[in-house]
């Protein structure tokens, strides 16, 4: 898909079974793969402990749901995924 949306990419990565503690979309949670909107771009992070390890940016939220998408399936289960 394309142009994800915050509802449609909760509703594939559930087809998959990741659990939905996995990530976070505009609130930070420890120990998952999160998504903010920081001034006119997306960050994707993995918070750690209230620290935000950058793992990508994004010119738009589309952009950035794909790349938060492609960092989940691409996580080892159980482990922290890896970072730039």
């Amino acid at each position: 898909m394309d142009d994800w949306t915050t509802t449609a990419l909760a509703q594939f990565l559930a087809t998959k079974n990741v659990s939905a503690d996995a990530y976070s979309f505009y609130v930070q949670r420890d120990d998952s793969i999160c998504l903010d909107k920081v001034g006119e771009e997306w960050l994707v992070y993995f918070s750690d402990r209230g620290t935000r390890r950058e793992m990508a940016w994004a010119k738009s939220e589309a952009q950035a749901l794909e790349y938060l998408r492609l960092f989940i399936l691409d996580a080892p289960m159980g482990k922290s995924p890896p970072l730039r």
